[in-house]
């Protein structure tokens, strides 16, 4: 490979590379923005199916690593308690972390809470990184 062909191939992977984190950053705003839509249509005691169906189309878009998969564990009594979790915010760290979500609790198949503070809060969240802004100039000073 010559010279030429390195330096076309460098800049092509990049630019193959910084066009996959774009469309990730456009499929995790648009499910933020579908949710955000969406979420108003739901309230407490809905069905699990009816939920389901208004929130999970919002978020048909995000890749794997923008997800946030759902649990379920049977209480004391042998009733099952689901939690779904629909992206609903974004921080600018590069982290997937729980408060970037909402989660949406069903208890026997209804809707009881939506939220965090049902669950005593995130347990993961963002990490604001400090901005450093550097200006540089094409003066040469002699």
């Amino acid at each position: 490979m010559n010279k030429t062909n390195h330096i076309i191939f460098i800049i092509c992977t990049f630019l193959v590379f910084n066009a996959c984190g774009v469309a990730n950053t456009v499929s995790i705003s648009s499910s933020i923005s579908g949710y955000n839509k969406a979420k108003n249509q739901v309230r407490l005691g809905d069905p699990k199916n009816k939920v389901l169906s208004i929130l999970e189309p919002t978020q048909r878009s995000l890749f794997k690593g923008a997800r946030k998969p759902p649990e379920s564990f049977l209480d004391q009594s042998g009733k099952l308690t689901e939690i779904y979790y629909f992206r609903s915010s974004r921080q600018a760290d590069g982290l997937t972390t729980d408060d970037e979500f909402t989660p949406y609790v069903f208890y026997d198949d209804r809707l009881v809470a939506i939220g965090w503070a049902s669950m005593g809060g995130p347990h993961t969240q963002g990490q604001t990184r400090p901005q450093i802004n550097i200006r540089t100039t094409n003066t040469i000073y002699r």
